[in-house]
């Protein structure tokens, strides 16, 4: 058998601590700072996932080529002076653009789906609270998506949004209208389109969770060419075309009239609008044909 060549590694780097104030970054090649992102990593700021930056020296300092918004943050953390380094060698800036290169061309970005059954073993965020949810209303999470089945997805960031803003029983009351259809799998439009048709004070007052879980049951994907039409048309997303087409095909309320409407109207929003919410959100409903944007 002919035996395997393997490239030659190269000189071994140097790991060291290094103040942070020596390290710099180059603009010629690293991407713009996501100030957001580094704020993100100074508040919750740890040594135990902070990692080793890759850095080549420059001058009487080092350029870094890896992990400029963990320098960032590190510099921005009053307890922090220094950082754990990986120190290697590059000849000239080309080399050291090739360095940055290597690093992040074969990196494979964390998933939303992944980051969930993380927290799910480390009992972080809500993800038991959502998987509990969605158990409950007859939809799998699967942790290696392929060959869906009915009622699995894997839109668990907008499943844990859910959660987040409201209380259970209008978190269940959306799954178990979205799951009617036995899609596969639910997407984040369709639970979107959900929470917008039964939250909206324009579309909410004409249609019970019931009779939209028979139209979705009912019309299933069927209907999906007509909203992406209706979404292009009038310049809105998917999920709200979406909306748009499953409104139309609901069986609608009979109205109140007179002042009764108007009165029963106005404390009807104000008491779905505060007793379903967890957390105050703000919803942008879709009104109407002319695709007016409220906020």
């Amino acid at each position: 058998m002919e035996q395997q060549q393997y490239p030659d590694p190269g000189e071994i780097p140097v790991l060291d601590w290094i103040e942070t104030g020596r390290i710099t970054v180059d603009p010629l090649y690293q991407r713009p700072l996501d100030d957001q992102r580094v704020n993100a990593i100074v508040k919750s700021f740890t040594w135990r996932s902070f990692g080793a930056l890759v850095v080549v020296p420059a001058g009487d300092g080092f350029h870094v080529t890896d992990g400029q918004h963990r320098l960032e943050a590190a510099k921005l953390h009053p307890l922090v002076s220094h950082v754990p380094a990986v120190i290697v060698q590059a000849e000239n800036i080309a080399v050291e653009a090739s360095i940055f290169v290597d690093v992040n061309k074969h990196r494979k970005n964390v998933s939303t789906l992944e980051l969930f059954f993380a927290e799910l073993a480390a009992g972080t965020g809500n993800a038991a609270e959502t998987l509990k949810a969605a158990s409950q209303a007859g939809i799998r999470i699967p942790k290696f998506p392929g060959n869906f089945k009915a009622n699995d997805t894997i839109a668990v960031g907008e499943l844990q949004k859910l959660v987040a803003g409201y209380v259970e029983s209008r978190v269940t009351e959306f799954l178990t209208t979205i799951a009617a259809a036995g899609f596969k799998p639910i997407t984040a439009n369709h639970l979107k389109a959900v929470e917008h048709l039964l939250t909206d004070r324009e579309f909410a007052p004409h249609i019970t969770a019931e009779d939209l879980a028979n139209t979705i049951k009912t019309v299933g994907t069927s209907l999906d060419k007509e909203a992406r039409r209706f979404a292009a048309t009038h310049g809105v997303t998917f999920w709200k075309g979406l909306a748009s087409t499953w409104f139309q095909k609901t069986k609608k309320r009979r109205p109140v009239t007179g002042n009764v409407a108007s009165a029963a109207g106005s404390e009807t929003s104000t008491d779905v609008d505060r007793s379903t919410r967890a957390a105050p959100r703000r919803l942008i409903p879709y009104a109407g044909k002319d695709a007016r944007e409220r906020a």
